[in-house]
């Protein structure tokens, strides 16, 4: 007979789950969205709700079908009452009734864990400001429970496998452009050949002396992602090598800091050798999971794609610029992304992705103070935010190669980026996501041993 975890934690844990919530606010009446099941009030669709919505910034309901919950290095939410309580109080529920056995969909149980694995990370690596709370007995209750939740719904390594690659699904519905169209700039597009290994988009890898992922910055914020970096030359797939190659000889590749007195530092030359305009560059995030053995795993499943074509070559006038927009039209970049969307993912409908709008907002979970951070509390309110698209373009807007925030991996003492195409006996484009190698360095950081250990004690009691 398995033993329940929640039993097993509230046996050896004061808790106290059973306190009453301050009258102004009830754990009944917390507002929920239908994205698991029609049904608005069913435990997955209410869990969600619980993790995704924030009683304390009610614009969080504008965008329930958030990427990334919102949750930052010094939120307290969900560790501080009255969220605290409601959360506990919905994973009880989870655990003490088999929650898990009301949805069997393996996509849909990939999206929980994946969400609940964001929460349990963050609770990991929270930093509390200064002179505030650790809250180091919630996060322990908090931590316990979604560990078990997320064993429970983990999916076989059969299962995993057989998710689908909606990336091709969304660039083959027929949504969506399969190239730039510079008679339509504003069209989103997603090329079918991107993930093609013979085609004309060359894969850049992160390896290196570290041999961290090459988009590192993305890969440390949202660690339990894979990210893919594209590059295409107008000229095609041996004209982006011979380009490459051009980097990677160069004699120059850094130089010293410059407000560096004591000479130490170096950064990336600024005078590399540029591409062409016509160059397209495209950021891939996916989606891993964990099996139901534990293992970290690479899955087909896109979570969001960021491509930029550039028309020109330029630096940006920023002097006769009066708004940001007015600077991305000038930097001669266009930008597209598109995010997944839980309720197009379930229903099968353009592989799950859609195009972002210019003027959409979004909770910035990447280089932003979060909304419950610092004084005063400026990002409290989504409509605080820029665009999605001119948060992108504040980090990539200097001209060309220069955009291109992992060029150093692409330098020496980094390895050559080489063509290797698949011989015969090599494995085809339909799963050439399993062999992505930011899964080995998840697996080596310290959030995922410390989840590994509630997992292994939560294995143990069930046997």
């Amino acid at each position: 007979m398995r033993l329940s975890l929640a039993a097993l934690v509230l046996a050896i844990l004061p808790i106290g789950l059973r306190q009453s919530c301050p009258p102004s606010w009830s754990l009944d009446s917390a507002p929920t969205a239908a994205i698991y099941d029609p049904n608005p009030n069913h435990l997955w669709n209410r869990l969600h709700a619980a993790i995704f919505i924030r009683s304390d910034i009610p614009s969080t309901g504008k965008v329930p079908d958030a990427l990334d919950p919102p949750l930052w290095y010094r939120t307290s939410y969900l560790l501080a009452p009255p969220s605290h309580q409601r959360i506990m109080k919905i994973l009880d529920e989870f655990l003490e009734t088999d929650g898990e056995r009301l949805i069997q969909d393996p996509v849909k149980r990939a999206i929980l864990a994946r969400d609940l694995w964001w929460v349990f990370d963050w609770s990991v690596e929270r930093q509390p400001e200064y002179n505030q709370p650790a809250y180091e007995k919630e996060k322990q209750e908090l931590q316990s429970r979604l560990a078990e939740v997320m064993r429970r719904v983990a999916l076989t390594p059969e299962e995993i496998r057989t998710l689908p690659s909606n990336y091709a699904l969304a660039a083959n519905s027929g949504q969506f452009g399969k190239e730039y169209d510079p008679s339509h700039p504003n069209r989103p597009f997603l090329p079918p050949d991107l993930f093609d290994p013979n085609g004309p988009w060359v894969q850049l890898y992160g390896n290196g002396p570290n041999m961290e992922p090459v988009a590192s910055s993305h890969a440390h914020t949202f660690s339990r992602s894979t990210f893919l970096v594209f590059i295409r030359l107008p000229a095609g797939r041996k004209a982006t090598f011979d380009y490459l190659q051009t980097l990677w000889d160069f004699p120059q590749p850094w130089i010293p800091r410059p407000d560096d007195e004591r000479h130490e530092q170096t950064i990336v030359n600024p005078n590399l050798p540029q591409f062409p305009a016509g160059t397209e560059v495209a950021l891939v995030r996916q989606m891993m999971l964990f099996d139901n053995q534990g293992n970290v795993v690479a899955t087909p499943i896109t979570e969001s794609v960021q491509i930029r074509f550039y028309r020109k070559i330029s630096e940006i006038d920023r002097m006769h610029a009066t708004t940001q927009a007015e600077a991305m039209r000038g930097s001669g970049q266009d930008f597209y992304q598109f995010r997944l969307s839980r309720p197009q993912l379930f229903a099968r409908s353009t592989g799950g992705l859609r195009a972002t709008d210019p003027d959409e907002r979004e909770f910035a979970m990447f280089g932003f103070s979060g909304a419950d951070e610092g004084e005063p509390r400026q990002y409290m309110s989504l409509d605080n935010y820029q665009p999605v698209m001119q948060s992108c373009f504040m980090c990539h807007s200097h001209a060309g190669i220069n955009s291109l925030n992992t060029r150093e991996r692409l330098l020496k003492p980094n390895w050559l980026q080489r063509d290797s195409p698949p011989g015969p006996g090599d494995q085809t484009n339909a799963n050439w996501w399993q062999y992505d190698s930011d899964a080995n360095w998840k697996q080596g950081r310290y959030e995922w041993g410390w989840l590994k250990g509630y997992w292994n004690t939560a294995a143990g009691t069930s046997r």
